[in-house]
């Protein structure tokens, strides 16, 4: 008898010792990654693909991310539905392109004189906005993350001179979310294409100006051959963020340390991102400062004027959409009144001494 239990337990050792292996197997988690720019697009492309490596990589292979860029796998704008049904486990997108389906999602890409892109970082991870987030899209089956943000956005190219208010009325303008709502109150025609359309656009006529990013984007994509007036900044991008957004299903099915292990390679890559934009617009911007046939501005002051009010009646039909607007547009302002404040005595006043110490 004991020769046959030691037999016994000799052969159920092994079987024992390989049951994690097969365990280890059955966890490997395949997600397919849909963004709604070209694959490997400098600034976001990129960023999704380092997204995708890092976690494919610091998670020993067991969770391994595959990059589709715009219309390899679903619409450049329909990424987070995608994402939402299970057709893909995550998207890398702007919330304004989404912004037709909740005009919510465009404040955690960009606000009518909203948060810069430390404040909305500061915002999301320590004043309340991750959680506002979550309660805005869990129920729909998503968990989403900021991965990064442009900073203060180009207003605008335009084909003409922009030397008035009236000179925007009728005026066919690619923009998306909040800013385009911002612009169909002063006159102006927003038109929503995906990004990779815009250059045909302008080049055909279709399109009167545009909004994509900021210098480094807009001169990848050679704006400055098709319009000749570049206008910043930008009244309403200016975190100018984009997302992660995985499907809540996906993302319940990953253990305790690899949702840590995600989360940290977002905010990881909110920060990598950002930085790597405001690097790249530095050189790119002084490439179109020294285009001969460049004209580079801001809007005139009567423009300003106008969009403050527009973007004040679009702040206010937001805030009445919901119970949950107005707690969430609240919140949002609020942060921004307190950075205004804390900043008219530091970061506004040491940038305009700055910029005399090197005049």
């Amino acid at each position: 008898m004991k020769r046959r239990s030691l037999i016994a337990a000799a052969i159920a050792a092994p079987a024992a010792l390989a049951a994690p292996r097969v365990a280890r197997a059955q966890a490997q988690h395949n997600w397919k990654l849909v963004t709604s720019v070209p694959r490997g697009l400098p600034g976001p492309g990129v960023s999704a693909l380092r997204w995708a490596e890092r976690i494919t990589q610091m998670s020993g292979g067991e969770i391994r991310v595959q990059v589709f860029g715009a219309g390899e796998l679903v619409a450049p704008f329909g990424t987070q539905e995608a994402v939402e049904s299970g057709t893909a486990e995550a998207y890398h997108g702007s919330g304004s392109w989404f912004s037709g389906r909740d005009i919510a999602h465009s404040f955690f890409t960009a606000a009518p004189f909203g948060l810069t892109f430390d404040e909305m970082h500061a915002w999301m991870y320590y004043g309340g906005g991750q959680e506002l987030l979550n309660e805005f899209t869990n129920d729909r089956n998503l968990q989403i993350f900021i991965g990064g943000g442009s900073g203060v956005q180009t207003a605008g190219w335009f084909k003409n001179e922009v030397k008035s208010l009236d000179d925007l009325k009728g005026v066919n303008f690619r923009a998306a979310g909040l800013y385009g709502e911002v612009l169909r109150k002063v006159g102006v025609n927003p038109v929503s294409i995906p990004p990779g359309e815009i250059f045909a656009a302008l080049q055909s006529g279709t399109l009167d100006g545009a909004e994509w990013v900021g210098p480094a984007n807009d001169l990848a994509f050679g704006f400055e051959n098709v319009a000749g007036y570049m206008y910043a900044p930008s009244p309403v991008e200016i975190y100018g963020g984009i997302e992660f957004g995985i499907n809540l299903d996906a993302w319940q099915a990953l253990t305790d340390a690899q949702r840590t292990m995600v989360e940290a390679v977002s905010e990881a890559e909110a920060n990598r991102s950002s930085a790597d934009t405001f690097h790249a617009n530095l050189q790119a911007y002084e490439k179109l400062n020294a285009a001969p046939d460049l004209v580079i501005d801001t809007f005139p002051d009567d423009v300003w004027q106008a969009l403050k009010d527009a973007s004040r009646e679009v702040i206010d039909e937001v805030k009445d959409t919901s119970d949950f607007h107005r707690r969430f547009v609240e919140a949002y302002y609020a942060y921004a009144r307190k950075s205004t404040e804390y900043k008219r005595y530091y970061d506004t006043p040491f940038l305009v001494e700055r910029e005399s110490f090197f005049s």
